[in-house]
């Protein structure tokens, strides 16, 4: 008679998520394995802050263990998802972690396979390339939810995050923006939804220089794009919107543009147009600014789709497409 046969790639699992599970412990996260119906998630890591609080922030984790996943590819590893993975991960409303672990070494490495799965690709490759570089037991909580744009700053205040807005100003005088600016010119939707872009950026700017008679016109490099992106990870970070930071993160790392979306207020984010206009009304009962009627700081401003000629063109072809298409269909 036989006995039942224990599978060393059991071993192999658990060896994987043990190493895990430390290395997460070891610099003050949250981690919670999935004890049932696994699909392609092993576990979530919570973030916890610098002052120990538990955010709700959390990354989905899958882990691979033993030298099978261990591929070279151009000096970093590679790994090959199966197809209803990468599916399953690219829709995930979370970021997620693939992370291999050698039990020979007791090293593990680490890739947000979502945000890699979400940039287009020139190829077809299947393959996700995870950098030796990323050595789980040597990366900080930070860099680890770098797709929730955390950030060393204190989770603040709806009033301390209005007093920051107000303080944060660029340091060129020929790109005179603030946070303020920026927060207050791009809220639409009857004030229940922020939008950012570059035309909100360069028009605060334009205004602001002509109401100064500056005789220069808006200068812009590195040091102000970079001003403009932190911006971004502020009402990320601050939960003021509740924007879609992972696209955010393919246009400035990957495409080298400065982002734009519209992402709906939360609470917080409502709360802070609220204390805005509280301000403003407090400013004028004193005296200190002039009475504007209807006119409000936080006031909604309208989104509009630019049609050009080239856009107004589009529309034909796209119903010569339509129309073709339903001949042969």
């Amino acid at each position: 008679m036989n006995f039942p046969k224990y599978h060393q790639t059991n071993s192999q699992e658990r060896l994987g998520v043990n190493a895990v599970a430390e290395a997460i412990a070891k610099i003050g996260q949250i981690w919670r394995e999935t004890p049932m119906a696994d699909v392609g998630i092993d576990g979530q890591i919570e973030y916890v802050s610098p002052e120990g609080f538990a955010t709700g922030r959390m990354i989905a984790v899958q882990i691979k263990s033993g030298p099978s996943f261990f591929q070279e590819s151009q000096g970093d590893w590679v790994f090959y998802p199966e197809e209803k993975h990468r599916f399953y991960w690219e829709r995930f409303p979370l970021p997620v972690l693939i992370i291999i672990h050698n039990p020979e070494t007791n090293l593990s490495y680490w890739q947000d396979a979502r945000q890699v799965l979400r940039v287009a690709k020139s190829t077809d490759a299947k393959g996700i390339i995870i950098p030796k570089s990323n050595v789980l037991q040597s990366t900080g909580a930070q860099t680890l939810f770098k797709g929730f744009a955390v950030i060393d700053q204190d989770f603040m205040s709806v009033e301390e995050v209005l007093n920051y807005l107000i303080k944060a100003k660029s340091n060129n005088a020929s790109f005179p923006v603030s946070y303020f600016n920026l927060f207050c010119s791009g809220l639409t939707n009857i004030c229940r939804s922020l939008y950012f872009g570059m035309d909100v950026a360069i028009t605060v700017a334009e205004v602001e220089l002509h109401n100064q008679n500056s005789p220069f016109g808006v200068g812009m490099g590195d040091s102000e794009h970079n001003f403009l992106f932190e911006y971004i990870k502020f009402i990320v970070h601050q939960h003021i919107a509740d924007v879609d930071f992972s696209d955010c993160m393919i246009d400035w790392y990957d495409r080298a543009m400065q982002p734009s979306f519209m992402a709906p207020l939360t609470s917080r984010g409502k709360e802070l147009v609220r204390l805005i206009h509280e301000l403003e009304c407090r400013l004028k009962a004193e005296d200190r600014i002039e009475d504007t009627g209807l006119l409000r700081v936080a006031q909604e401003g309208f989104v509009q789709l630019l049609f050009t000629t080239s856009e107004i063109q589009r529309i034909e072809l796209t119903n010569k497409v339509q129309r073709e298409y339903l001949k042969i269909a």
